[in-house]
């Protein structure tokens, strides 16, 4: 993922682009309600988009930012930023479900 955020944004360093990366991730997790370790390869291009957008807003100072300390800052617009995704998130949420419940109810022998 941090090679497409890279084609997007050349001169962006590795060390914020990993943090943006984990929080979009986290974030795009928890919205989904999912308890997996590993981020679905269906939804990474709704992450790098937001990524990006993180780091533009990151970019410009100041905005979006919570609190401001000289070694802490707090971003609250990631939420927000996800909104616009909210269809494309419930879609992926109901194909999981659907998943589950294909598989319910059936004997698998090891």
């Amino acid at each position: 993922m941090l090679d497409r955020l890279k084609i997007r944004i050349p001169d962006i360093k590795d060390d914020i682009a990993k943090e943006l990366i984990k929080t979009a991730k986290d974030r795009i997790l928890l919205r989904i309600e999912s308890k997996q370790t590993l981020f679905p390869t269906e939804l990474e291009s709704i992450c790098v988009e937001v990524v990006t957008a993180m780091y533009n807003k990151h970019m410009m100072k100041n905005e979006g930012i919570d609190t401001e300390r000289v070694d802490v800052f707090s971003i609250n617009f990631v939420n927000d930023l996800l909104d616009q995704y909210e269809h494309e998130l419930n879609a992926y949420k109901n194909m999981l479900n659907n998943e589950d419940d294909e598989a319910r109810g059936k004997v698998r022998f090891l």
